[in-house]
């Protein structure tokens, strides 16, 4: 990397323009309290400074931070019945609240929210930012050492899930539209575009300051087949430059985005050549340069959608035939009608059911959410008619003679089974809206796994999880989602099935619901709450010893437990643990025994 010193250090010194008014007028317990719900919400307050003094430079476009301010600003709390010191907490936290009333603080949350919705793997997201803040530190006069890895990855996924209330998929998707208008992508090439390589997400962390500040004397050119949907939001939407795009393509085309001359030059490859990014003074002399290392930081592409035509998007990575696309949307919900109604009919001649009768949806439930996954094609499912005989519960899909349909046959009705197990996991749960975020391809490895339709909640629970909490299968086993969950959150959303709270949570019941939050007791924030907890036996040993009663853990993860040989309940409360990053919950309940019982191990 080629760099200025004098140059970076004036950059270094536009810090100084962002006034931290707050900051300065916290003292004492107002200090203590500010920084402690930092903490527990998983962020740290002083690698939330360090990123406000380098994003924090740079003005937010007025309108842009308008809306943005808007979607984000509210807060939620949701409370779990019976379990009043656990709540989810949505919306604006600790972190968004501060940035509420602090520019520098609010134009930091705004790019960094950007650049976590982007990216899947926040670890890569948290080296490459490490790495250019490190970089940055050793071209300073003074060595200031970057944040550790950890706090700063506590630092973005609190921004990631305190934000997800913004739809960055709208925005991104229509600088898409602009960029490919005539591409219909069939493969997963669109998510992986919108990475920023780790060398240009380095110059950009300077160059946007220096083009703010000084608009007359700088102009940028980047040049990458990588991150250029992103990059245009970053620069023109959130900073309100002026962009300009040549096109790498059969035509050349360029595009311009903003008013005025141009000061951001992008060069939109379609090859992955190598990348780099240059900042030029008025005179075209090069002020800084960095070019592609041969270890760069790569960044996973996220895959995933929000509800709203998430099912068209599947159909489009595997298929580019528009009249094909309706016909399996048409078939697909014809199937998924078919089964509900052949359901309904062995439910009322009390034969061939099997299952919990609550889990079946209705079929007004399977339309309703046929219409938001298929939003698209909504006339085809319009033209459906619920009561038609001619619907049966087999996926029936049309027959071409054409080598290329033949050939993908099977890939292509594997997919449509895929997407009539989502359509059925997601009418058996409550709070599906359209800007809810899943996995496009968290399934691949779980259509055998999960048979259609699902009637079990334990089951569907398991599978809402996979797509919620990634946009690979893979990487959902991390949660470790078992028969304990009752609770998972990813991406600001939480999956909640209703057992948590139930005398027995091992018996699951039907009431599968996305809210909106984080699971969080006091303030602090965990990723997902489990049914009973091994590590609370001492204080329930504690509690023996301090009542003439026998006192009982009901439901220890798998377990069910009988109270037949005792009395009536005195009274139940629950013990919450923590672990690293779970609340288990216990409900513990006190008994008088008919006879005397030993008091020492638990039964």
């Amino acid at each position: 990397m080629a760099m200025s010193s004098q140059f970076s250090l004036s950059l270094l010194e536009l810090s100084k323009l962002v006034l931290f008014g707050s900051l300065v007028n916290a003292t004492g317990h107002g200090l203590v309290r500010l920084l402690r719900q930092i903490e527990t919400s998983g962020s740290d307050f002083i690698t939330e400074q360090d990123l406000a003094e380098v994003f924090g430079r740079n003005r937010v476009e007025p309108l842009f931070a308008s809306t943005f301010r808007t979607a984000v600003k509210q807060s939620l709390i949701h409370e779990i019945s019976g379990i009043a010191e656990l709540v989810i907490e949505g919306g604006a936290g600790p972190t968004v609240r501060r940035s509420l009333n602090e520019p520098g603080y609010f134009a930091m949350v705004v790019q960094l929210s950007l650049l976590t919705f982007v990216t899947h793997d926040l670890s890569g997201l948290t080296r490459s930012i490490n790495k250019s803040l490190e970089q940055r530190a050793q071209a300073a006069a003074e060595y200031v050492a970057p944040p550790r890895y950890d706090n700063l990855m506590g630092a973005l996924r609190a921004i990631r899930e305190q934000t997800c209330g913004f739809m960055w998929e709208l925005v991104i998707s229509a600088v898409e539209s602009k960029l490919y208008p005539s591409i219909l992508w069939t493969d997963g090439t669109l998510y992986t575009r919108r990475t920023i390589p780790q060398n240009i997400l380095q110059g950009l962390m300077d160059s946007f300051t220096a083009m703010q500040h000084l608009p007359e004397n700088t102009r940028l050119r980047i040049r990458s087949c990588y991150g250029v949907p992103t990059i245009i939001v970053w620069a023109h939407h959130i900073l309100g430059l002026t962009v300009h795009v040549d096109m790498d393509n059969n035509n050349d085309e360029s595009i311009s985005l903003g008013e005025g001359s141009p000061t951001v030059f992008i060069s939109a490859t379609t090859m992955s050549d190598s990348t780099n990014i240059a900042l030029l003074n008025e005179t075209d002399d090069l002020l800084f340069h960095v070019a592609e290392e041969s270890q760069n930081i790569t960044l996973g592409p996220i895959y995933r959608h929000p509800v709203k035509d998430y099912g068209t998007r599947i159909l489009r990575l595997q298929n580019d035939d528009l009249e094909r696309e309706r016909a399996m949307v048409s078939a697909i919900v014809a199937s998924c009608i078919g089964i509900v109604r052949q359901r309904s009919d062995a439910r009322r001649s009390k034969s061939l059911f099997a299952g919990n009768e609550s889990s079946l949806p209705s079929v007004q439930r399977i339309i309703s959410v046929s219409r938001m996954v298929f939003a698209s094609n909504a006339d085809v499912i319009e033209a459906l008619d619920p009561a038609s005989k001619l619907l049966c519960a087999v996926l029936q899909l049309p027959e071409y003679s054409d080598y290329t349909w033949s050939s993908h046959y099977d890939r292509i009705m594997d997919t449509c089974e895929v997407l009539r197990h989502v359509i059925f996991v997601l009418s058996m749960a409550q709070g599906v809206v359209d800007e809810l975020n899943l996995g496009i391809n968290a399934h691949d490895n779980n259509i055998h796994q999960f048979p259609c339709p699902l009637l079990d909640a334990r089951t569907a629970f398991t599978s809402l999880a996979s797509l919620l909490v990634s946009s690979n299968a893979r990487s959902a086993s991390v949660y470790k989602v078992d028969d304990s969950t009752s609770v998972v959150s990813a991406w600001g959303r939480c999956l909640c099935l209703g057992s948590v709270t139930s005398h027995d949570p091992s018996d699951a019941t039907a009431e599968l619901s996305f809210i909106r939050g984080v699971p969080a007791r006091g303030g602090e924030r965990k990723r997902y709450i489990t049914d009973g907890v091994k590590s609370l036996r001492g204080e329930v040993n504690a509690l023996r010893n301090t009542q003439d009663s026998f006192v009982s853990i009901a439901a220890q993860p798998g377990e069910k437990c009988s109270l037949e040989s005792w009395t009536s309940p005195r009274k139940s409360r629950y013990f919450v643990g923590t672990t690293e990053f779970s609340f288990e919950v216990s409900k513990v309940i006190a008994c008088a025994p008919r006879a005397l019982a030993p008091i020492g191990q638990l039964p």
